[in-house]
């Protein structure tokens, strides 16, 4: 018996639409080949086709700006539809207008260099760039959101992607003096928010019976405490995040959704940098506290959410991913 028989009498097969791939594809290929006969067409790379988001739609929360606009700019990029953005902002941000434009024209440029390719090449995922569409909404109203999720699901007639990333910070009080209201207000944006975040998406994703993706931006914070920052709210409502990413991952997971969670580091962003660019020493502080001796920038993150988005981390749920240049690895 040969190796690749033994393989072939398993009961487990990929999940993935692009199947067979890797190594079962290349032994598929083998078997295929005749002594007389060798008309085999000359495989394709698949690795860049598993990270593609094609055609898929997204909701992205707390995208006006920062590390939330990163992250949808990423999924239209690789290839959604469209990626709608909530904020509470009325109107977008001069930010978010340039991203828009940038993304247009990247779509209209590749649009006029795919003319005249071969028609093989008609399926490449880096040929397509989805839209960003902004909606003004509050993230710690239940019912907007999920009506937001509603209207998405009645207009594209889909949403596979949901990633909530809506937060404020907490301010620096003593943790036996922490004010009931500030409390409520972090863990209303942070843990509420992304809470109903997920429910629009993944309400929609069991409506279209969609195996869709919920991504909920943590922080390390909420698995660490900040050495000198006095941020108990913060760093509760990130561990509350943690906790609901991986229910939510063991609820839907029959349902072919998956719920991974996304740990930041210190991370330049509009949101840190209130507090970075009035403490000079703040930022060599911060950036001693890990093995890469820097902070993170929000390109960084571009990366992991493709994947966590995509194909490529069909077999991922219930976990966090943990960005923060080795902070917790000293």
């Amino acid at each position: 018996m040969t190796r690749g028989t033994v393989l072939n009498s398993l009961p487990v097969h990929s999940s993935s639409p692009l199947a067979p791939l890797g190594v079962t594809a290349a032994l598929d290929d083998f078997r295929s080949k005749t002594e007389t006969n060798d008309n085999r067409p000359a495989p394709r790379p698949k690795i860049f086709a598993q990270f593609a988001l094609t055609d898929r739609v997204a909701i992205v929360s707390g995208a006006n700006q920062g590390l939330g606009l990163e992250m949808a700019m990423a999924l239209c990029e690789a290839g959604c539809r469209t990626v709608y953005c909530v904020d509470l902002a009325e109107k977008p941000s001069d930010e978010f207008e340039a991203v828009q434009q940038f993304l247009r024209r990247m779509s209209e440029g590749l649009e006029g260099r795919s003319k005249g390719r071969l028609d093989e090449d008609a399926d490449d995922p880096g040929m397509r760039v989805g839209r960003l569409e902004y909606i003004s909404a509050d993230v710690r109203d239940q019912e907007t959101m999920w009506d937001i999720g509603e209207k998405i699901g009645d207009k594209e007639g889909r949403l596979d992607i949901g990633v909530a990333a809506a937060g404020v910070p907490s301010s620096h009080i003593n943790c036996l003096k922490y004010p009931a209201e500030q409390l409520r207000k972090v863990l209303d944006v942070n843990t509420s928010g992304s809470l109903f975040t997920a429910q629009a998406a993944g309400r929609q994703m069991e409506r279209f019976r969609i195996p869709g993706s919920i991504i909920l931006v943590a922080s390390m914070s909420g698995t660490i405490t900040n050495r000198g920052h006095a941020w108990v709210s913060y760093n509760a409502s990130k561990a509350a995040v943690l906790q609901m990413a991986r229910n939510m991952a063991c609820e839907l997971g029959k349902k072919g959704i998956r719920v991974n969670s996304l740990s930041p580091g210190h991370v330049y962003t509009n949101m840190s940098a209130a507090e970075l660019d009035t403490k000079p020493k703040l930022l060599d502080t911060w950036s001693n506290l890990n093995p890469l001796g820097r902070i993170g920038t929000t390109d960084e993150f571009r990366g992991v959410v493709t994947w966590l988005a995509s194909d490529a981390s069909s077999f991922c749920t219930g976990t966090d991913v943990i960005i923060s240049g080795g902070h917790q690895s000293w």
